[in-house]
Parts: structure tokens; C-alpha cells; sequence
């Protein structure tokens, strides 16, 4: 194998140990980066479950409260249209019980019809029952509560009963529930259905937010009310245990097309966890009526939902694999290099002569007789030098083996720079050396090269002198043995006859 076809299989060598590897290291990408993603799907997925369950949970939860709250608000109007207001403390008995049972409850009204007539005997007819002055009186917006105008033909709604009973309370009563545009359209639509209604959101005395549950006491025949069961619920009371602490959630409760009666958020998650994850929600809805109060719960998904211990674990792994593979191809590529530069050293001491660098006799044989029958055929000639250095066996004889080294040396510099490219240079042995001139058409090609290797050698620093005799394919010779042959004999004759001269093998035939 050649020089060239060593460093060939060496590349070949080196890049199939660097894609080997290379293989590995892909498939430990693509293990982690699906690692990663299975853990980052169970989290979402996991996330996704508990979602569904918390919204169900909630749907379930204010379901059963409206559910109560519709019984509770029947029971209460059954109560006004079988009792009245004709026994206070008896519908004050019934509406405690009813509080102390369902906290979520705010507070119990009856609002109780009457002509514009009729204003001033119920006022006094109130003043008498509760032993305080109550006027029935309108609300308006930015004005606060008004005094009606009794002059007006109109039907009042006044509120004749509240439990419980505080500060605040004794201000309602006498408040005329219909001058409230969104009380008034809450009434409309229950005596329509006949069921309960739901008020806009109003603020209460202290500072928070609540909505009216209405609904007609009505008795059987009648089209218009007497009277009107309220009951109102403070929504942090209804919204009390179903915002989990978890960050992303987003909670609405909306009733028709009205602004949502409840709106409550956790933390935000950051812009990142927005982007890289989903956004879960869930949509469902609560009969009240004949309309629906709607339920949408949104959930962020985030980083809380990723086991984080695990994705880093994945992480730690892949990064000792990565160093591992990584160290064994190094190493690998390391006794690679070891292997490829001792072969090279073999292959070196085998073909080359140690000392000058030059092909050796053994490396020359066969590199000739390959271009031997390349130029066999194609039809082409070669020529064969053979150089011997005059007087050199004195020289190392009494100068001593380290200079005659040297001079050997500067004597295949001067051969190697003397010849062309694609020609090939021999030591053969001691001082003898020999030359392959590839590709000549005639002895003049061949003189050319010698006379620039006589020039050389005569200019050179060091004194140096050579015998030369020549051979060529297939003028003198057809195979190495006889060319390497005649060359040599001619070289000896062009010594004998005068030292740094130049024979042919015909000159001396």
C-alpha cells in the first residue's frame, strides 16, 4: 500500500470513528429531546386531568349552591304568599334558620306592591309596626335615595322586610326595589317565567360585590304581584374555596349577556410559560330560570406542572453520556492517530532510506515496475540514472562516518531538487543513488536533467562530484534488472574513463 492510499484509508478510517460516533451522539439528542418531550406531555397531560376534575368539581359545587338558592328563594316567596308580612317575627324565625344554615347567604327582603295612593297609609302603617319613621323612597343615580312622587299614578315596590337586621338594613326598608333599572328588569323576567331571576352586580354597604336572586310571591289567579322575595349573595361568599392557589387560573361566572358577575384570577404565570405551553378551558352552564348563568374557568399551563426534578435528572444523564461518548471517541481517535503514525514509522523505515529520506532500493524496485508497464502500455519511454559520488569512501574514511552522513545527505538534497516532479529518486546503497526519469522521448530529455543535476552539484557549497551512466526503456532494456544493469555498468565506465562524467550504456557497448 502507498503512502497515499495509507493517508486515504487513515481519512476514510477517521471519519467512519467520527460518524460512528457522531451516530451516537445524534441518537442521544434525539433520546433527550424525546425524553424531555414525554416528560413535558405527562406533565401537560396530568395538568389537563386535574384541570378537568377542578372545573367539574366547581360546575358541581355551584350547581348544588343555585340549586339551594332556588329551593330557599321558592320556599321563601311559598311563605310570603301563604303568611305575608302580617307576623314579622315569624317570617324573622323562618329567614335566621335559613342563614345560620347556609352561610353563603347574605340577606333575606320582601318587597310588597302598593299604589301611589296607598303611600302615605303605609308609611304610617310602618312607622306603627317598627316604631320608626320609614318613608318609601326611590334610588337614583348620582342623587341616592329620593322621595317618591305619590302625585305620580304608579305602582311602588318598597321593601317591608330585611333579616338581618343592621345599620345598613334599616336603610333599605322603604327603598323602592322597582326604581332600580336592573332590580326592575330582574322582576320583569321572573313574573314572565314564573322562576327565579338574577340581578346585575351591586355594591354593598361594605364595599363588596353581590347580585339579587328574585322571584313574584304570587297566589293562583293572579297577574300581578303583591309582593317579591329577595335574597342576596355576597359573591366572596360563593366564590369561597373555588380559586385553587396555584398560579394561571383565571375564574368567571356571567349570567346572560350581562358583565361577568364574578371575575377572579391567581398569580399570572410568566410570558414564557404563556408561550410555551397551552392554555386550558373549561365552559359550562347553570340553569337559573329560563336562561343560564355561565361558568368559564381558564387555566395557564406552566412550569408547576412539569416534574422538574425529572427533567432535570434527563438532563444530567444526557450530559454524562454526551461526555463519555465524546471521551471514548477522543481516545478512540487518539489510538487511531497512535496506530496510523506507527504504521507510517513501519511503512517509513520498509520503503524509505532512513537517513536521506529517499525512496529505498526495495520501495524503487516496485514503484519502477509499475511505471514500467504503464509505459508498456501506453507506449511511452523512461530513462534510469545511476549516480555514484567520487572519492567518498575517503572522505568517510578519514573524516569520519558523521561527515560522510552529511554529505550523503546534501548529495540527496541536491538529486531530490534536480529532478522533476513526477521522476522518483533512489538510494541505493553507500554512495550509489539512482534516479527515474518517467516520461522522456529521447536522450536529449534525459541530458537536460542531468546537465541541471551537474549543475547543481558543482555549485554547490560542499565540494561534490558524481560518476553518472544511464539506461533507457526500451532502447537498452526491457526490464528493471537488465536497465538497473546497464546503468550501472555504465556508470563504472564513465568513472574509469573520467570521474564526473556522464556515459550512456551505448557509449560503452
Amino acid at each position: 500500500m502507498s503512502a497515499i492510499d495509507k493517508d486515504t484509508h487513515s481519512v476514510s478510517e477517521h471519519s467512519r470513528i467520527v460518524g460512528i460516533y457522531s451516530g451516537l451522539l445524534f441518537a442521544s439528542l434525539l433520546l433527550f429531546i424525546l425524553s424531555i418531550s414525554f416528560v413535558i406531555w405527562q406533565g401537560i397531560k396530568q395538568g389537563e386531568d386535574a384541570f378537568q376534575r377542578y372545573a367539574h368539581g366547581v360546575h358541581q359545587n355551584l350547581s348544588q349552591t343555585f340549586a339551594i338558592n332556588e329551593t330557599i328563594l321558592d320556599g321563601f316567596a311559598a311563605f310570603l304568599a301563604d303568611v305575608g308580612m302580617q307576623d314579622p317575627n315569624r317570617a324573622r324565625f323562618y329567614t335566621r334558620t335559613i342563614l345560620e344554615r347556609y352561610p353563603h347567604l347574605y340577606m333575606f327582603q320582601a318587597a310588597q306592591r302598593i299604589e301611589h295612593s296607598q303611600v302615605i297609609e303605609f308609611e304610617a302603617k310602618m312607622a306603627t309596626q317598627l316604631r320608626q319613621d320609614i318613608k318609601v323612597r326611590r334610588f337614583e343615580f348620582g342623587k341616592g335615595l329620593m322621595p317618591v312622587d305619590v302625585m305620580t299614578p304608579n305602582s311602588f315596590y318598597p321593601v317591608v322586610f330585611v333579616e338581618p337586621v343592621f345599620s345598613y338594613g334599616s336603610d333599605i326598608l322603604g327603598l323602592d326595589i322597582s326604581s332600580i333599572q336592573f332590580v326592575q328588569n330582574a322582576m320583569q323576567q321572573a313574573l314572565s317565567s314564573g322562576l327565579a331571576s338574577i340581578s346585575q352586580i351591586l355594591e354593598l354597604s361594605d364595599g363588596s360585590d353581590a347580585f339579587v336572586m328574585i322571584k313574584p310571591s304570587i297566589l293562583p289567579g293572579q297577574t300581578i304581584p303583591d309582593q317579591y322575595a329577595l335574597i342576596i349573595i355576597q359573591l366572596s361568599a360563593l366564590t369561597s374555596g373555588q380559586m385553587p392557589e396555584e398560579a394561571g387560573y383565571e375564574f368567571t361566572l356571567s349570567y346572560a349577556d350581562d358583565e361577568p358577575l364574578v371575575d377572579v384570577k391567581t398569580e399570572p404565570i410568566s410570558s414564557l410559560e404563556s408561550a410555551l405551553f397551552p392554555t386550558l378551558l373549561s365552559q359550562q352552564y347553570i340553569d337559573i330560570g329560563e336562561d343560564k348563568l355561565a361558568i368559564n374557568i381558564t387555566k395557564q399551563i406552566g412550569f408547576q406542572q412539569i416534574n422538574v426534578i425529572v427533567l432535570g435528572v434527563i438532563f444530567i444523564v444526557t450530559l454524562v453520556i454526551y461526555f463519555f461518548v465524546y471521551m471514548y471517541m477522543k481516545m478512540h481517535l487518539e489510538a487511531e492517530k497512535v496506530k496510523h503514525l506507527a504504521e507510517q514509522k513501519l511503512y517509513q523505515q520498509a520503503n524509505y532510506d532512513q537517513l536521506t529520506g529517499l525512496a529505498n532500493r526495495h520501495y524503487f524496485e516496485d514503484y519502477f515496475s509499475r511505471i514500467l508497464s504503464r509505459q508498456r502500455r501506453e507506449g511511452r519511454k523512461l530513462a534510469l540514472l545511476y549516480i555514484d559520488l567520487n572519492d567518498f569512501k575517503p572522505v568517510n574514511d578519514q573524516l569520519g562516518h558523521q561527515v560522510g552522513d552529511a554529505l550523503l545527505k546534501e548529495a540527496a538534497t541536491i538529486i531530490s531538487r534536480s529532478i522533476r516532479g513526477d521522476d522518483m529518486a533512489s538510494r541505493f546503497g553507500g554512495d550509489e543513488f539512482v534516479v527515474l526519469i518517467d516520461q522522456v522521448s529521447n536522450k536529449d530529455d534525459v541530458q537536460r536533467v542531468i546537465k541541471r543535476l551537474k549543475e547543481m552539484i558543482a555549485g554547490h557549497k560542499v565540494s561534490l562530484s558524481a560518476s553518472i551512466g544511464f539506461a533507457m526503456f526500451p532502447d537498452d532494456a526491457e526490464s528493471f534488472d537488465e536497465i538497473i544493469r546497464f546503468a550501472d555498468k555504465a556508470m563504472y565506465q564513465a568513472k574509469r574513463k573520467n570521474k564526473n562524467n556522464v556515459i550512456d550504456f551505448k557509449d560503452h557497448t
